[in-house]
């Protein structure tokens, strides 16, 4: 079977040709407006220590950002993200007038804003559209669906503001959701999403401006960059209330949120906030697969999906190499399948056994074509805390891996080990070491979670994964129908060939014949 990212080309005629697709980062200015968002958690959290812990961080070569808040505007800022595990994180948002507030879950992986505007058995509250007297229908439903879930709804407009900045407020473009099936979780305290993604993901269509690019046209002097530190849950034995929150900065970032300066991944395509992967390890061992497999068809960085997704082929090998690590430990024994498939939980009572038996997780991204830098995972990310406390058994966990038909998606499960920043103006995604606490404390891994950059006598490019592009695929259409053509042309022409030649040859044995007969005659 051919590999995931072989892509066919026509040429002329009756020949097809197999062509592969080939393929500034400005720095930020000093200072910018930024705003506070309160956002809380709804997702899980995982920190990491690793068993390097001599590794040393070559501080001079990072690539400093100086677009940096306040130390006033950087003390508002932090703590305004909260949930649970595996819900989500959500901020607080006044919509209409007067004011309404929600709580509103934030999503890099779409853009579309929407609340639920009917009862819903998984809602505390919805949005009243007809008590809102600055709200207007646009006449217009949409319908979105996601990889779990979907809902529809009739598209308005109405003043937003952030519940921690009422000064900053715009006209947003609003869905009303009166029909949903898998999208609100029970129990979960929010009643909407924040879609933070590009243009091109909004429905039903690209016209629909989303939430930030709204409030940008609203007020020019904030850069469009936005930054996050998600804190998720930590591993408890007692109650499963809310331990941690999270920080959602729009406008700038702020530099106490990482232990380490940023490095940077340059964004490859402006729709999903799309990076590319050069490699994956296990315990600092490669999974050895082309990178390419680890972008088929993309790798994106996405708030709203807890779990690190990657296509089978790359899950199926990861899986096998974890378990073969720690069935070589020794400590833990007797893990099936089913954990891996996300089916069951482990539960132990002291979780540092865990800790020890699993090894590190290791993301190398492109920086440029030359150089590339590693995020490192920890099993206190990886395996994600259940909200379940067994008396007799411990504290639980499940698996934070899964597989995709979609592509990698880096969810929650990994930006919570992280300050993760979206510099939309020049195009990049920051990584910094979070400087929220470990989810266990006591049972430290990784000292550094973040290292590079890496140089290479290697073109990182040839790992981007190219969809061919709808010129490609009319070329690919126009010249399928030019070789049908020439092969309805060409055959009659080879018979009606075949023809002459045979009543050619008929005439020249007739020939020799009737000169045969004349000499004998003679």
């Amino acid at each position: 079977m051919l590999p995931h990212f072989c892509l066919p080309a026509c040429n002329i005629i009756s020949i097809i040709c197999l062509a592969f697709l080939l393929f500034n980062v400005n720095m930020p200015s000093a200072e910018a407006l930024v705003l506070q968002v309160p956002v809380q958690i709804f997702s899980s959290v995982v920190y990491m220590h690793s068993r390097d812990s001599n590794s040393k961080l070559p501080t001079n070569q990072y690539r400093v950002v100086q677009r940096e808040l306040s130390s006033k505007d950087e003390s508002s800022l932090k703590n305004n993200l909260k949930g649970y595990s595996g819900d989500g994180y959500y901020i607080d948002l006044n919509i209409g007038t007067p004011v309404q507030k929600m709580k509103i879950l934030i999503d890099t992986g779409s853009s579309n804003f929407a609340v639920a505007a009917t009862q819903d058995p998984n809602v505390s509250q919805y949005f009243h559209q007809d008590k809102s007297s600055t709200f207007e229908s646009l006449n217009t439903q949409v319908y979105v669906p996601y990889t779990e879930g979907e809902w529809t709804g009739d598209l308005g407009t109405d003043i937003v503001s952030l519940t921690h900045s009422p000064n900053i407020s715009a006209r947003v473009n609003i869905a009303c959701i009166t029909k949903s099936k898998n999208f609100f979780i029970p129990e979960a305290e929010w009643q909407g999403i924040l879609g933070l993604g590009y243009k091109g993901l909004a429905r039903p269509s690209s016209s629909i401006t989303p939430f930030w690019d709204s409030v940008l046209e609203s007020h020019p002097d904030l850069e469009d960059i936005f930054s996050m530190s998600l804190c998720g849950s930590a591993f408890v034995h007692t109650s499963g209330e809310l331990l941690r929150q999270g920080s959602l900065i729009f406008g700038g970032i702020v530099p106490s949120l990482s232990r380490t300066p940023l490095l940077y991944a340059p964004i490859t395509r402006e729709l999903y906030y799309e990076v590319v992967l050069t490699d994956i390890a296990v315990a600092n061992k490669p999974l050895g697969l082309h990178c390419k497999e680890y972008n088929f068809d993309k790798t994106m960085v996405d708030s709203g999906t807890t779990n690190i997704r990657l296509p089978t082929k790359v899950f199926n090998e990861l899986v096998a190499v974890i378990h073969k690590d720690v069935k070589a430990d020794g400590n833990v024994l007797g893990i099936t399948s089913s954990f891996y498939d996300g089916e069951s939980i482990l539960c132990f009572a002291d979780l540092a056994t865990l800790f020890v038996s699993f090894p590190v997780i290791s993301f190398e991204l492109m920086m440029s074509e030359n150089s590339s830098f590693k995020l490192h995972l920890s099993p206190q990310h990886y395996l994600r805390p259940v909200d379940m406390i067994l008396e007799e058994i411990g504290s639980c966990v499940k698996f934070g891996f899964s597989p995709s038909n979609g592509g990698t998606v880096l969810g929650a499960v990994l930006m919570e080990a992280f300050y993760v920043v979206f510099d939309r103006k020049a195009k990049q995604i920051g990584f910094g070491q979070t400087a929220c606490p470990l989810p266990d404390p006591r049972h430290p891994i990784l000292n550094v979670t973040i290292t590079g950059p890496f140089y290479k006598n290697k073109n990182n490019s040839v790992c981007i994964y190219k969809k061919s592009s709808a010129d490609d695929q009319s070329f690919l259409v126009v010249s399928y129908v030019m070789i049908g053509l020439s092969v309805i042309v060409f055959i009659p022409l080879v018979l009606l060939f075949a023809l002459w030649i045979r009543g050619r040859m008929k005439d020249m044995e007739n020939e020799d014949m009737s000169e045969t007969q004349n000499v004998l005659a003679d």
